[in-house]
């Protein structure tokens, strides 16, 4: 996430440096946020020696210890974490263990941090719901026509953990049990299709808080130049 946002910033930087307009485009709120804010994330070397000692007392002990440790040392987090989520927990562990500041603090520091830039944010969106589901739908058969499973295939064949962060994303973790002979294809599709549908809700969801925000409707008899004006006008 770190080098994500380093890397964007200089892509941005360079485009300003040739007067030009930057536009950025994604569904990932968070990474965008944190570019747009200057925000960092914590410190720590994420998947380093702490992890992997994190990782071994999680399989000997289960969560439980761990959680425990975490309520000591960062109460905060602790409290705000479901005790199933375990990739945070550890996460939350690992930035304490290394660095002796809790992800708490880190978050509350990074977001005293005034905007580093001044964008005009457009949300796209679909008046008509089932219409979003039915797009949603479509893009997963086109997925799946272009080849999608073989390149699930030829990643876990190149030697990707099946565990890796690459292969848990909604498209790949579903089709693996089609690999291992668990689920037909049409029962791993539809599984894609309620996650991205899902994922789709959690997008807006998370889009509602900003109020700066305006809003493109996808309308029957749509004229998005139109609407492009009249969602920018001040």
């Amino acid at each position: 996430a770190a080098r994500f946002t380093q890397e964007a910033d200089a892509c941005v930087q360079s485009i300003l440096a040739r007067n030009k307009l930057p536009i950025l485009a994604g569904g990932t709120g968070l990474y965008l946020d944190a570019l747009i804010s200057g925000r960092t994330f914590a410190p720590g070397s994420a998947g380093g020696a702490v992890r992997a000692q994190l990782e071994r007392e999680l399989e000997a002990g289960g969560i439980e210890p761990l959680l425990a440790e975490l309520r000591r040392v960062d109460p905060e987090s602790a409290e705000r974490l479901h005790p199933a989520d375990r990739k945070r927990i550890l996460r939350a562990l690992e930035v304490y263990r290394e660095t002796g500041k809790t992800i708490s603090r880190h978050n509350r520091e990074t977001q005293a941090l005034p905007k580093k830039y001044a964008p005009i944010c457009l949300g796209l969106a679909f008046r008509d719901r089932e219409e979003m589901k039915r797009r949603i739908d479509l893009r997963v058969d086109a997925m799946l026509s272009a080849g999608l499973l073989e390149e699930v295939r030829a990643l876990v064949d190149s030697g990707v953990p099946r565990s890796s962060t690459a292969l848990q994303a909604i498209g790949y973790k579903e089709l693996l049990p089609v690999l291992d002979g668990e689920a037909s294809l049409s029962e791993a599709a539809a599984a894609v299709k309620l996650r991205s549908r899902q994922y789709a809700k959690r997008q807006l969801t998370w889009l509602r808080w900003n109020r700066e925000i305006h809003w493109l409707l996808r309308e029957k008899e749509e004229n998005l130049a139109a609407a492009l004006q009249k969602a920018t006008e001040i």
